[in-house]
């Protein structure tokens, strides 16, 4: 009886330690495969790892929601910024963000819905949709006055979370 518990035990946790190490190896495999071919690497593979799944659906909605709130941080600090700034052209450049983060906002959560029926193709257009926008509010600081805020910053994180929801629904 001795004998059966100890094999039941010692192929239990041969068992728990393949599971352990799939789940490792395919993460690897998971960031190693979409991380490459996002706008920044490095970045990628510091929020697929921490995503808590390797599941490729599961990354893309970890990342849509990422995304979301970045998005929605975004639509608040432009809002803020546009009310609060004395400069004419930065009031307008603000105004101007606002509206977009507005409609990434709203790009995000159409692709959230389309997740949510299997159509990643749809997923692919609104993110880049979401990503346009991105590019249009940063292109509004080109020339001075320089803007002084995190808003471009938090512009560079959204597109690059963006690109790892294009390379990993592309997977899908």
């Amino acid at each position: 009886m001795a004998n059966n518990s100890c094999s039941i035990i010692i192929s239990l946790f041969g068992v728990l330690l393949f599971t352990i190490i799939s789940n490792v190896a395919s993460s690897i495999d998971n960031v190693s495969t979409i991380c490459p071919n996002t706008s920044n690497p490095p970045y990628c593979s510091n929020v697929l790892k921490s995503a808590g799944t390797t599941d490729l659906k599961g990354l893309v909605i970890y990342t849509l929601n990422l995304a979301n709130t970045n998005a929605r941080k975004s639509l608040t600090l432009a809002n803020s910024l546009e009310n609060t700034t004395t400069n004419p052209q930065l009031k307008q450049r603000y105004s101007s963000c606002a509206e977009s983060y507005n409609k990434i906002v709203g790009h995000i959560e159409n692709a959230q819905k389309d997740l949510a029926v299997g159509d990643f193709n749809a997923v692919n257009i609104v993110t880049y949709d979401a990503m346009t926008e991105i590019d249009n509010c940063q292109g509004e600081f080109g020339q001075p006055p320089k803007d002084t805020s995190l808003l471009l910053k938090n512009g560079k994180t959204l597109n690059d979370i963006c690109s790892i929801i294009l390379v990993t629904s592309n997977l899908l």
